[in-house]
């Protein structure tokens, strides 16, 4: 049984888990993952093109292993996250940024799970929506947190500041680079085979994979943020008798 009213952490069997180290297992894990996964696969050959986007890696062998180990166990670490962060930062004040805060959270975890059973080799289609979902569910959620708490000032308020503005851009790069390969291979000639797209395309992965792996990392960072707001927020909250 959970619980998600800990004082620092949600309970789990009457265990409380710190809600710092949660976060920190969350993040790390997806970024050691992905770039486990992602160096497995252009290290045993089976890369088809360098560079390949993140999602290539989960390709039949460790990588896959890898790949979907760790997105599994991330994204059932981001919807506790997801509900248990607006409790432990205090965000009770905004209920409507709290409320889509929550729900983006918990959609980018469930979508984080989804993604990694459809691999973008055989079901691309799905796939890209399942990624598209969990990468736009990622920014929102991590803008109305920072929203949420814009009348507090910290260290990652400062850096997230900066993680958004980069993530934003990034974003935009990878599907401007996109767009015309896109429209081209799977919307006028009807192309759904992703090892067949992606080899077709790679002319514009060559721009969209290095700014998906940016929009990755700063998403990561922006997640990681947070444990300082989660570190203000111990120091803020009176004690017994004080």
């Amino acid at each position: 049984m959970i619980q998600f009213s800990g004082k620092n952490g949600l309970i789990l069997n009457g265990v409380e888990v710190d809600d710092r180290l949660l976060l920190r297992t969350a993040w790390m894990t997806m970024l050691c993952a992905c770039t486990a996964s992602m160096a497995i696969h252009a290290l045993s050959g089976n890369a088809r093109a360098i560079p390949f986007f993140i999602s290539e890696s989960d390709f039949p062998g460790l990588e896959r292993m890898v790949f979907r180990g760790g997105l599994n166990a991330t994204g059932l670490m981001l919807c506790c996250l997801a509900l248990r962060l607006p409790h432990a930062l205090d965000l009770s004040h905004n209920t409507r940024l709290r409320t889509i805060a929550q729900s983006s959270g918990m959609i980018t975890g469930i979508s984080t799970i989804l993604l990694s059973w459809f691999s973008m080799h055989e079901h691309l289609v799905i796939h890209v929506i399942f990624a598209s979902i969990t990468f736009v569910g990622a920014y929102v959620w991590s803008y109305s947190m920072h929203a949420s708490n814009s009348h507090k000032r910290g260290t990652g308020r400062e850096k997230r500041r900066v993680w958004l503005a980069i993530g934003g851009l990034s974003y935009l790069v990878m599907n401007l680079a996109l767009a015309q390969s896109a429209r081209r291979l799977v919307l006028e000639q009807g192309l759904t085979g992703g090892t067949e797209v992606m080899n077709l395309a790679q002319s514009s992965i060559n721009i969209a994979a290095p700014a998906e792996y940016l929009f990755f990392f700063s998403v990561v960072m922006m997640l990681a943020s947070f444990d300082h707001d989660l570190a203000e927020a111990r120091q803020e909250k009176p004690t017994i008798g004080a």
